[in-house]
């Protein structure tokens, strides 16, 4: 244990210095090797989170985690993921999951992050499992379903088994702290495209800056102004665009760029929470029957459409969505997804 480096950054913490990209990741190796002194990384871990995280912060220990997690080796440079940060306690369904099911039945090949619910509610991998799909399938029936079904799902704790000694001290704490921001900033696949939803402007705009510090090619961070991770039909979303090598630009999207005529006012709930709710929402947009679910949906692969390179404007997309899909399209997707893995 290298008290000297530990204590030299607590220092300078408490004289209310932030880390620099280069300290931050040496001290993430710290953390990551296991060998810290549990009093120490907890003061820092504390400093840090109640200072306000800086992105060099988050940087640095962003690639220092990106060094040492385990990774899904894909052939594929082109995968894209959409995942929600959480945080926004609006109990909505699993709408990052079923966006990016009928993604990939579009012809996009998807890199799915998900998570088990560690309370009574519904996580991404909660609702796959439920239909069928093997959480614990190998990396060839992964694989497999990579190739033939443009989809593949990534329990976040396969892979970063690495953090488990750092996490206990968060834990132990009682409240999150930057360690939690970390899964949509490492993505086990590396995807060079992604959609991060979070529930406010200051964590969007650190995830932004941050991913900017680590190279990605092009990413949407967003928020609602109603609250939600997601985008959704209410009210004002707004959408920092990051892509290397041009300047950061924000959107403000609403449900009349996707050319969706719902009127659904501020104070609106989307459905979710429950097992039971999210199977019956994802049935829902499965028979596209119109409401607020589809409307949802349709926006989230819309955007990640155009993410994608595949359409220029948001209303061709939606477009594109209810030309291409075709009622029951999701729940046989599921099932082949779930046949592939459970595949010798």
């Amino acid at each position: 244990m290298d008290n000297n480096i530990e204590s030299k950054y607590l220092k300078k913490l408490i004289e209310h210095f932030s880390l620099n990209i280069q300290e931050s990741k040496e001290l993430m190796s710290i953390f990551l090797s296991g060998d810290f002194n549990p009093r120490v990384a907890a003061s820092i871990l504390s400093i840090i989170s109640f200072k306000g995280e800086q992105p060099e912060e988050l940087a640095g220990f962003s690639l220092s985690l990106i060094d040492q997690m385990k990774k899904f080796n894909s052939p594929y440079d082109n995968l894209i993921d959409i995942i929600g940060t959480g945080g926004d306690n609006k109990n909505a369904f699993n709408i990052s999951t079923v966006a990016s099911l009928m993604l990939s039945c579009l012809g996009v090949k998807v890199a799915k992050q998900i998570r088990l619910s560690a309370t009574s509610g519904c996580g991404s991998g909660d609702l796959l499992r439920s239909m069928g799909v093997n959480l614990d399938a190998s990396y060839e029936q992964k694989k497999l379903c990579l190739e033939e079904e443009n989809f593949v799902y990534l329990n976040n704790m396969d892979y970063y088994t690495v953090i488990d000694k750092i996490k206990e001290i968060e834990n132990e704490l009682g409240f999150p702290t930057m360690l939690s921001m970390l899964p949509p900033l490492c993505h086990p696949a590396r995807v060079s495209r992604i959609i991060i939803g979070t529930p406010d402007r200051i964590r969007a705009s650190l995830m932004a800056r941050c991913l900017e510090l680590i190279g990605i090619e092009k990413a949407y961070i967003l928020w609602n102004e109603a609250g939600y991770d997601e985008i959704v039909p209410i009210g004002n979303t707004r959408v920092i665009v990051i892509e290397k090598g041009k300047e950061k630009r924000e959107l403000i999207l609403t449900a009349n760029d996707f050319a969706i005529s719902g009127n659904y006012k501020v104070g609106t709930v989307i459905k979710g929470g429950s097992l039971e709710l999210n199977q019956e929402m994802f049935y829902e947009v499965d028979s596209f029957t119109y409401g607020i679910g589809l409307d949802t949906i349709i926006m989230n692969v819309a955007l990640a459409l155009r993410l994608s390179g595949s359409i220029e404007h948001l209303k061709d997309g939606a477009e594109l969505i209810k030309t291409k899909f075709k009622k029951g399209m999701l729940a046989e997707k599921v099932k082949r997804i779930a046949k592939l893995s459970h595949s010798a």
